[in-house]
């Protein structure tokens, strides 16, 4: 493999690592944990947001890296961190000790997610690759797919049991990724003429942190509370682990093809389409309960939500002096943090979930409301090509 390449495996590896395993595992293992130690919707939300919350304060944190040895060894430490995390959640029962756990998890997220994607974004700049970093992004696809299927092939263990393999698989991918995710530089590849390809051209980053902050509100109840749904209804309950398998599959690719459209038709109309089709996979197990709806907006939402972060991360990473992407993280982290409380608790008093994602849609619409006034208002440099 070229240095590019294994670059890229390593950080799609460590996606898998932070982000698939450390941070949404979580949803497969709910209806398990519910079950098994008997705690309500609104327990599972803080429990999910205390992850958020955790995931909030690591990207503040993040926003004060800066390239070099240092940031090297924040993400080693952070992939540490959230393979330990990982493991410890099947070492007790405590719900306060969980919600200390997946805090400390978040943060952990964060920091892995944000120091690798600065290190593998400024390598593929500097070569003229911006657009491969959907590589990197769809590492989290591939952990989604991973802790689906443990979910549904690993039945027959405990939750505890289901968090220690978890944590298991995380210690045998950590060796490659040190060795090869580094701050490095990259020999250029030839090109073939590429004369119709768009570049990212920066947005004005607060609509975007606006537009940014309502995703993290808005895709957080389903990212949550999915799993739970599915097996909440008598017609679907069979599929529930199937239907998160489903978002991780459809996330895997997503990141490259949406990327791929984004350079043929430009960053922002791409990232307005891809708002609009997680809009309408929000809606569907809202506005029915068949399992080829549910599985139709696995579909939908698996094949956006990562790559709206890998759209707006080119849009946004210049401002706020070359720290936007860790701001718009942070807005990112507090929304996030909000939407499964809100869920959790409007389920306890009986409004049940169809309202609560109907709820998210709304917010990701106004969101998406806010992006369209930004690309409608953004200043067009002379002679500049419409991204």
């Amino acid at each position: 493999m070229s240095p590019a390449t294994r670059l890229l495996v390593a950080g799609c590896l460590a996606m898998v690592v932070a982000m698939g395993i450390g941070r949404f595992y979580y949803t497969p293992m709910l209806p398990l944990m519910q079950r098994e130690y008997g705690f309500d919707a609104a327990v599972a939300g803080l429990i999910a947001s205390a992850n958020f919350g955790g995931y909030l304060v690591g990207s503040i944190a993040a926003s004060m890296l800066a390239p070099g040895v240092t940031r090297v060894w924040v993400f080693r430490l952070a992939l540490i961190g959230s393979v330990a995390t990982t493991a410890a959640m099947g070492l007790t029962d405590s719900t306060p000790m969980w919600i200390a756990l997946r805090t400390l998890s978040g943060i952990a997220s964060a920091l892995a997610m944000i120091a690798g994607a600065g290190m593998v974004a400024e390598a593929l700049a500097k070569i003229e690759e911006p657009g491969r970093i959907g590589w990197y992004f769809g590492g989290v696809g591939l952990g989604i797919l991973v802790s689906g299927m443990l979910a549904q092939f690993a039945g027959g263990l405990s939750a505890a049991q289901m968090w220690l393999l978890a944590g298991g698989i995380g210690v045998l991918l950590l060796p490659f990724i040190f060795r090869e995710l580094i701050e490095r530089e990259l020999e250029p590849r030839p090109h073939r003429a590429s004369a119709g390809r768009r570049r990212p051209r920066p947005l004005r980053l607060w609509p975007l942190f606006v537009n940014y902050t309502c995703e993290g509100l808005g895709y957080s109840v389903f990212a949550t509370f999915i799993v739970a749904i599915v097996k909440a209804r008598p017609q679907t309950e069979a599929i529930g682990d199937w239907v998160w398998v489903v978002v991780g599959l459809a996330g895997l690719p997503s990141t490259v093809l949406w990327t791929a459209l984004a350079e043929r038709f430009g960053f922002a109309v791409s990232l307005i389409l891809a708002y609009v089709v997680q809009i309408a996979g929000v809606l569907l197990p809202a506005a029915s309960g068949s399992g080829l709806a549910a599985l139709a907006a696995a579909v939908m939402f698996g094949g956006t939500f990562l790559s709206i972060t890998a759209l707006t991360l080119p849009l946004g990473r210049h401002g706020a002096g070359g720290r936007g992407f860790a701001v718009l993280t942070a807005g990112f982290g507090a929304g996030q943090m909000l939407g499964p409380v809100i869920a959790g608790y409007m389920v306890t008093l009986g409004y049940g979930f169809r309202a609560a994602l109907y709820g998210s849609a709304a917010v990701l619409a106004f969101g998406l409301a806010v992006l369209i006034y930004g690309v409608v208002t953004r200043t067009e440099a002379p002679g500049a090509v419409a991204t």
